[in-house]
């Protein structure tokens, strides 16, 4: 076997390749995918109690856009029915008053700031349900709703349209 001899630049090059590398601009650091955001989010949210309580929302802060976290702050300090069930009975997040045992994450469509993911929860008794998140963001994705196969929506439900 023969070894090549390897040319190494000269000290002036080396020089020059470091400064234009030094002038070019850094790209600012990639958020994570929309789907690994909502990934996270059931990940914690199946992990913990999944009521649909102020102290619940705000636990999930971090994967909710501004605007959807008001909604959920406004809808807690409205007085709720004293002789019935509140507005939203079940978990919002899943679309379900029985909590589902598993979810899987599935496909993604982006339109510029705008994220759709699909998610199918499954239960236990063998029942399943789809639901779509809608996330937003420009520097962090953040999840702005949750769409359901009824045609209803997370923030429809906050703003008692369900």
């Amino acid at each position: 076997m023969q070894c090549r001899p390897v040319r190494i630049p000269s000290c002036g090059m080396r020089w020059a390749a470091a400064a234009l590398l030094a002038a070019a601009p850094i790209p600012a650091a990639a958020h994570p995918p929309a789907a690994a955001v909502v990934r996270a989010f059931y990940r914690y949210h199946f992990a913990h109690e999944m009521a649909f309580t102020r102290a619940a929302v705000r636990r999930r802060a971090r994967w909710l856009a501004p605007d959807l976290l008001a909604r959920c702050r406004a809808y807690f300090a409205r007085s709720s029915p004293a002789d019935g069930p509140p507005d939203i009975d079940g978990d919002p997040f899943t679309d379900s008053q029985e909590y589902p045992a598993t979810f899987r994450v599935g496909a993604t469509t982006r339109s510029g700031d705008t994220a759709l993911v699909a998610v199918r929860f499954s239960w236990r008794t063998g029942g399943r349900r789809d639901v779509t998140v809608v996330l937003v963001g420009a520097r962090a994705w953040r999840i702005a709703d949750v769409r359901y196969a009824t045609g209803s929506s997370l923030r429809a439900e906050l703003a008692g349209g369900a």
